[in-house]
C-alpha cells in the first residue's frame, strides 16, 4: 500500500511543483477549459496546473511535509507532460515529431474534457455521446502547426484553435456538434448549474470533475443491451463503464461534484453528491440526525484504524422502517442477540459511535486474511443501554475460547475494550488532529494511522507518512464526503 501510494504521489507532486515553477515566470489568471466546452456537457474533468498566488505557497508548504522518499524523487524542473507526450507519439507512430520542438513550445497548463449528447448522429461514437479535449494553447500559431502535422498522419484527428484553447477530438462532425452547441446553449461556464455546484466544493482546486447523473444513468440504461455496453467505449477510450451500476436503477436524477485540492497539512479530495435521488428516494426523504465526532477523539492514542459516525441507530432505523425485507438476515442476528428491530439498533449504537482498533493482533495480511489473533480494539457509544451491549457482547463470545470484552460506563458512555490499549486520547494525538481538522461536526468519519504500517513496510521514516482520514456530511440535498492524507515530513 504505501509504495503505491508513494508513486502516485510523486507522479502528482511532481507535476504541481513544476507547474508552480514555471508559473511564476507566467501570468496567475486565464481562460478555464469550460470557457470553450458546451454547457450541455454531461460530464467534464479538468486539470489546473497554473496555481493562484496562495495556492503556489501552500504546494511549497505541503511539498516540505512530505515523506523524505518522496520528496527525494521530485525534479522541481521536470515537465510532467513530456512524459506523456513522448508515449503519445511512440504509441501513435507520429513520425518526425518531438516534445521540445513541436509541443513545449504551446502546450499550456490547463486542461479540459468534456462529453456531451450530440444533435448530430455523426458525432456521436458509440456510447451515443461525443468528447473534446481542451488543451491550453499558449502560442495559437505554434499549437495550429503542431496538430496538423498530427492530423496529416492521422484519420482519427480534428481540431480547432481558439480562445486561447486548442480543442481536440477524433472526426471534424464532433467539432461542428460542439459549436452548434455552444450556439444555441452557451459555454459550460456560462452554466447556472455547473457554477453552483463547482463553487460548493471550492474552486481552488488542481483537478476537479463533475457529471449529471440522471443524463449518464440514462445513457447507460439505454445502451446496457448493445455490443458496448453503453460506456465501454466513452470518450472514445476503451474500458469498463465505472458507472455500471446505475443500470440497475430505474429512475435517477442529481449530479456529482469533485475536487483535488492541496492545503499545507494535507492533500485533499472532496466529492458532493447533488440534489441525488434513485427510484424516488432522496436524503430528503429521512431526518438528518445530528452531526458530531466527538467519540473519535476519545478512543485510546494508540489507535491505528477508527470509524466514528452520529445518528446511525436512527438512520438505519428508518431504512428499516420503510423497506423491512431489505433488513431480514439483519434482524434475524439482533434476534440472536435478545434485540428487535429498530429499537435494538439504538439499544447498542445509542447516539454517537465510535469503534478503534489499537492493534491488529498480526501484520496486515494476516489481519485481513483471518489468521492474526483476536484484535485489540475500544468500542463506544453515547446514549447506548450497557446492560444490552454486554448481554449482546456474552451471547457474541458464549462459544469463543478468548475472553469477551469487558464493558463499562463513562457517564453517558457506554465503552467495551478488549486486548491492550493506550491510556491517552486519540484526539490528543497532533498527527490526529492534522488529519481531523474541521470534521468533528460530520456525520461519519474513518481514521487510519499510516505510521504503523509503513514502519511495518520497512520505511526509514515511518512517522512522517502521517495518516488518512474521511468523513461524510449530508443534508436533505447534498452529501458531502472528504478524504485526506495528511504527512507528517519535514520535522
Amino acid at each position: 500500500m504505501i509504495p503505491v501510494a508513494a508513486g502516485l504521489g510523486v507522479v502528482m507532486m511532481a507535476g504541481t511543483v513544476w507547474a508552480s515553477n514555471s508559473v511564476v515566470q507566467n501570468v496567475l489568471v486565464g481562460a478555464q477549459p469550460e470557457s470553450v466546452l458546451p454547457a450541455s456537457s454531461i460530464a467534464f474533468a479538468k486539470l489546473d496546473l497554473r496555481p493562484s498566488g496562495g495556492q503556489l505557497a501552500d504546494y511549497a508548504q505541503f511539498v516540505q511535509r512530505l515523506p523524505d522518499t518522496m520528496r527525494e524523487e521530485i525534479d522541481p524542473e521536470a515537465d510532467p507532460a513530456e512524459e506523456l507526450v513522448d508515449s503519445l507519439i511512440e504509441n501513435s507512430g507520429y513520425e518526425g515529431m518531438t516534445y521540445e520542438e513541436d509541443f513545449a513550445p504551446w502546450l499550456g497548463q490547463r486542461f479540459g474534457f468534456a462529453v456531451w449528447t450530440p444533435e448530430n448522429e455523426e458525432a456521436a461514437d458509440s456510447s451515443g455521446t461525443a468528447a473534446a479535449i481542451a488543451i491550453a494553447a499558449e502560442d495559437e500559431d505554434a499549437a495550429e502547426q503542431a496538430l496538423s502535422e498530427m492530423q496529416s498522419q492521422s484519420e482519427d484527428v480534428a481540431f480547432d484553435v481558439r480562445d486561447d484553447f486548442a480543442i481536440v477530438t477524433d472526426k471534424a462532425a464532433v467539432l461542428s456538434d460542439l459549436d452548434a452547441q455552444i450556439a444555441s446553449g452557451g459555454t459550460l461556464d456560462e452554466q447556472d448549474t455547473y457554477t453552483r455546484d463547482m463553487e460548493s466544493i471550492g474552486t481552488d482546486n488542481i483537478a476537479s470533475a463533475w457529471m449529471d447523473l440522471g443524463e449518464i444513468a440514462a445513457l447507460a440504461q439505454e445502451g446496457s443491451g448493445s455490443e458496448y455496453g453503453g460506456f465501454e467505449e466513452y470518450g472514445g477510450l476503451n474500458q469498463t463503464d465505472p458507472l455500471d451500476s446505475l443500470q440497475s436503477y430505474g429512475e435517477v436524477s442529481g449530479r456529482m461534484a469533485l475536487g483535488l485540492r492541496i492545503r499545507p497539512e494535507y492533500l485533499e479530495l472532496r466529492g458532493d453528491t447533488l440534489d441525488v435521488s434513485v427510484d424516488g428516494v432522496s436524503t430528503a426523504d429521512y431526518e438528518v440526525p445530528e452531526p458530531g465526532l466527538q467519540l473519535m477523539g476519545d478512543l485510546p492514542d494508540d489507535t491505528m484504524m477508527a470509524v466514528s459516525g452520529s445518528g446511525l441507530a436512527d438512520l438505519a432505523g428508518q431504512a428499516y422502517q420503510d423497506n423491512p425485507e431489505d433488513f431480514a438476515e439483519f434482524e434475524g442476528l439482533m434476534t440472536d442477540l435478545g434485540l428487535t428491530m429498530p429499537d435494538g439498533l439504538t439499544s447498542l449504537l445509542g447516539k454517537r459511535t465510535a469503534v478503534g482498533i489499537t492493534d491488529l493482533g498480526g501484520s496486515l495480511d494476516q489481519f485481513f486474511g483471518g489468521a492474526a489473533s483476536p484484535p485489540s480494539m475500544q468500542f463506544r457509544a453515547e446514549g447506548a443501554d450497557s446492560g444490552a451491549v454486554e448481554s449482546a457482547i456474552a451471547e457474541m463470545w458464549r462459544n469463543s475460547y478468548t475472553s469477551p470484552p469487558g464493558v463499562s460506563t463513562e457517564g453517558s458512555v457506554t465503552v467495551a475494550t478488549s486486548g491492550t490499549t493506550g491510556t491517552g486520547r486519540l484526539g490528543d494525538d497532533p498527527v490526529f488532529k492534522q488529519t481531523m481538522a474541521g470534521t468533528e461536526t460530520a456525520h461519519l468519519g474513518m481514521y487510519l494511522d499510516l505510521r504503523p504500517f509503513a514502519e511495518s513496510g520497512g520505511e526509514s521514516a515511518p512517522e512522517q507518512w502521517g495518516a488518512l482520514g474521511a468523513s461524510v456530511t449530508f443534508d436533505a440535498s447534498t452529501v458531502s464526503t472528504l478524504a485526506r492524507w495528511a504527512p507528517n515530513g519535514g520535522g
